[in-house]
């Protein structure tokens, strides 16, 4: 679409302004001002609409809004005073008063001089315009989302490299800069098609980032949290250290071609440090090259040295086939639904994409972790274990060198009972990778089954400073804590959760069950209540619940819960559910439950030997001889216990 008033021509597909002819410099922020102003300028546009959707709902005080609306209007040759192309209503917001012709072609091209257009205008009066984006083709969609994955490496190498922080004293100030990436926004009429692909391009960002030393970056289930509330006082609230934002739009052209727009604030200060847009154009035979046309067109900003190595890292292409590609996007979109069946549907896409690309490592990891989750949330683990660790070992044989891999193993061999080779994946992860959060959780249960308190607290503090927002880490965390005896430690954590995530169920069922075994009965019952409300009445929840008023001798609520989680037929952990009966000293019910639980090789053997619930039966010929077929008796410990 080509917008034309007075002297100035504005072109979409192009992202141009010009006037007389001359192509303007305009700020991002600005052009996308402008742009909505005339789409819209049929009506007044509140100053709260404008924050909504030209800054995503981020604070932005009042004075750079005028400032933008100023240079907007400097740009078309307007200004306070005469106000003939925006117009300022007092109280109520701004309205775009120029008439506009619109056309469906661009009025001038190379060679011809826009007076001399044919070209109709399709409307010349001030109403709103129907347009709507299409995408040109499947094939230019693929090529464009290998361009973007491209393109971000080189924007990474080039926002961040700069001066030695040791030889800048200007840099001294961000010697250590923490970084946030916020999920990409989507500008487009098609915003289900792109949703998928904006969430992927995120994660690479950040990825990509993460490879560079000099800087600390918010790992992708953290910075997931704020997909829905990117407001920056929430983002001080749940991250206080955070002193860098990124944030940008992603925007799709009639034409097939895609513009991406970025921010770098500092949310310390508010000031944006470092903007830019770059326009994506793709054939058949350059799906890497466009990246090297912008890459000279942006500015440093953050003064941290990327080192060679590293650079070499932030060129890696994921795969270079597009089909396998897309179905690792659409796997990774449903994975992040996190319901029984979306994992499974993630796993099929997974295995698509790596029977198309035998070497598409990140693919490997994804189906790996897909099966964890599957294992500890849905399935019986006897079932999926061996599924994880045949997908982890498969990558293995392609990239030895795969720290996220040997921390995935790591995690599985745990919940295998298998320490001693858990304890060699876990400690060639963090060689390989220092900063990975999931090799940290394996150390914090590993030394919880081994009852090691100090160490356990240790790792899930490393984790949770890797990963602060991580909902696995929090609650994981908190169980390691309570496991080991540190209740007031982990109900401290609890409530720091459930501040975190106050719309998950699972922080607060976890800190009802720290509650109870601190004999809180009244709080436990009332927090696991909640978490049942909040998860819809899943059988986990519900056994939780049965566990506070097992412990509070309400013996005659216990039993019709039980039968509530039962009926679902869905997967139950035996384990949880030999608590109940012995918090109620019905011995003879514990043993069978935990004979099924072994069978099964449920999660929650790994904190048998200490786990405080079974304080009562811990000296049982019965139960003792379940922890040596678990490997958790004294003598096996004191083998491998590091």
């Amino acid at each position: 679409m080509l917008f034309r008033f007075n002297n100035i021509e504005i072109d979409t597909e192009r992202y141009q302004i010009s006037k007389e002819g001359l192509a303007l410099s305009i700020e991002p922020k600005v052009y996308d001002l402008i742009i909505y102003l005339i789409e819209n300028r049929s009506r007044i546009i509140s100053r709260d609409e404008l924050l909504t959707q030209v800054w995503a709902g981020r604070e932005v005080s009042d004075t750079t809004l005028s400032n933008h609306i100023k240079s907007a209007r400097k740009a078309l040759g307007d200004n306070g005073e005469q106000q003939k192309v925006i117009n300022t209503i007092r109280s109520r917001g701004y309205h775009f008063i120029a008439d506009v012709a619109e056309y469906k072609e661009p009025l001038s091209t190379p060679g011809n001089d826009s007076n001399n257009s044919t070209d109709s205008p399709i409307n010349q009066t001030n109403s709103k315009p129907a347009a709507t984006i299409k995408l040109a083709n499947t094939i230019k969609n693929n090529r464009r989302k290998l361009a973007i994955i491209g393109l971000f490496s080189f924007i990474t190498i080039i926002i961040f490299s700069g001066v030695n922080l040791q030889k800048s004293p200007s840099a001294q100030a961000i010697k250590e800069p923490y970084l946030l990436v916020v999920p990409m926004s989507i500008s487009s009429n098609d915003i289900e098609q792109w949703q998928p692909f904006a969430d992927q391009i995120t994660r690479e960002l950040i990825q990509d980032l993460r490879k560079v030393s000099g800087i600390k970056v918010v790992p992708p289930p953290s910075a997931f949290t704020f997909k829905a509330n990117k407001v920056r006082t929430h983002i001080k609230e749940q991250l206080p250290e955070v002193n860098f934002v990124l944030d940008g739009v992603v925007k799709t052209a009639i034409n097939g071609d895609l513009r991406f727009t970025a921010e770098l604030e500092n949310i310390d200060t508010g000031i944006i440090i470092w903007d830019g847009s770059f326009d994506i154009q793709v054939d058949k035979t350059n799906f890497f090259t466009s990246q090297n046309d912008i890459a000279s067109s942006i500015s440093s900003s953050l003064q941290v040295i990327i080192l060679e190595d590293e650079k070499v890292k932030l060129t890696h292409i994921p795969t270079r086939n597009l089909a396998a590609y897309e179905r690792y996007i659409e796997g990774q979109y449903l994975l992040s639904q996190m319901s029984h069946d979306s994992v499974l549907q993630a796993i099929d896409y997974y295995s698509q994409a790596i029977t198309l690309d035998k070497n598409f490592e990140a693919a490997y990891i994804a189906k790996a972790n897909a099966y964890r989750i599957l294992m500890i949330l849905f399935e019986k683990p006897k079932d999926v274990l061996p599924k994880v660790i045949a997908s982890a070992t498969e990558l293995l044989a392609i990239n030895p060198n795969s720290a996220s891999v040997q921390a995935s193993l790591g995690m599985a061999y745990i919940h295998a009972m298998l320490w001693e080779d858990a304890w060699v994946m876990l400690n060639r992860a963090k060689k390989l990778d220092p900063n990975l959060a999931l090799t940290e959780l394996g150390f914090a249960l590993y030394y919880t089954a081994l009852g090691e308190a100090d160490k356990v607290q240790l790792s899930v503090a490393r984790a949770d400073n890797l990963d602060p927002l991580n909902q696995e880490i929090a609650e994981w965390g908190l169980w390691a804590l309570m496991m080991v005896g540190e209740v007031d430690a982990a109900i401290a954590w609890g409530k720091r959760k459930i501040q975190q995530h106050p719309q998950m169920p699972y922080p607060l069922l976890s800190l009802s069950v720290a509650h109870y075994i601190n004999g809180d009965i009244e709080q436990s019952i009332t927090l696991a209540r909640q978490g049942v409300a909040l998860s819809h009445q899943d059988p986990f929840p519900l056994i939780l619940l049965a566990q506070a008023y097992a412990a509070g001798g309400h013996t005659d609520k216990v039993l019709p819960l039980i039968k509530q989680a039962t009926q679902q037929q869905l997967y139950m952990c035996p384990y949880e559910t030999a608590v109940i009966f012995a918090l109620m000293d019905q011995t003879e019910k514990v043993f069978p439950l935990l004979d099924q639980a072994v069978e099964y090789q449920s999660n929650c053997l790994i904190f048998a030997k200490h786990d405080p619930r079974f304080a009562g039966i811990r000296h049982d010929p019965r139960y003792m001889a379940m922890l040596a077929k678990l490997g958790l008796d004294d003598a096996s410990i004191k083998r491998y216990s590091k």
